[in-house]
């Protein structure tokens, strides 16, 4: 597994380019590190994650089909190409620093999709998104659980009304909870 012992340039710029590719194999990493811990048990595990994280929990879902058995992505980018198409103008400016440049790196780009490797995908996914989210469109999460149910995957996707990328009503974060929390109990249960 990768780490720092600081937040220095270093840490920032680990995952830069084909540097997320190790990104996607840290999640594993920290799996299989609490399994062998006996800390989690490898039948009931479950992947979640926020904006990158959201990404993370696609990429690992598909990186690592055999690790988890659900996750749940929160505006989450799905395809790099249809992000940088969608999002905010100063958000693509910035993000092709981090993931690639969208015409000089779109092999790249398509490389590092989650949803180039959707074949792969085995578990079922709650994608969570708000429905006025410019950083990361609402898209990101639909074309992926439409992706996992045309592979008969369970897949459900709870879209937030009146929010952006951040959750900013008491109500929706609540009903984001319990939603999740519900999509892990069915999915994770014994």
């Amino acid at each position: 597994m990768r780490g720092s012992s600081g937040w220095g340039r270093s840490f920032v710029d680990a995952d830069l380019g084909t540097g997320r590719f190790a990104a996607i194999d840290d999640v594993a990493d920290c799996a299989a590190h609490v399994i062998l811990d006996g800390l989690a048990d490898p039948t009931r595990l479950a992947v979640m994650g926020r904006s990158y994280g959201g990404y993370l929990t696609m990429a690992s879902l598909v990186w690592h089909p055999e690790l988890f058995r659900t996750g749940v992505a929160v505006c989450g980018m799905s395809d790099l190409a249809t992000f940088f198409a969608g999002t905010e103008p100063w958000i693509a400016e910035s993000a092709a620093h981090k993931y690639g440049h969208p015409v000089r790196d779109r092999e790249l780009l398509r490389s590092l999709s989650p949803m180039s490797r959707v074949d792969e995908l085995r578990v079922p996914l709650l994608a969570v998104h708000g429905e006025h989210d410019t950083n990361v469109p609402p898209g990101e999460s639909e074309q992926m659980v439409r992706a996992a149910r045309e592979r008969g995957l369970p897949a459900e996707m709870l879209t937030l009304r009146d929010e952006g990328h951040e959750f900013r009503r008491a109500d929706n974060r609540r009903l984001f909870r319990r939603t999740a929390a519900d999509w892990m109990q069915r999915h994770l249960g014994r």
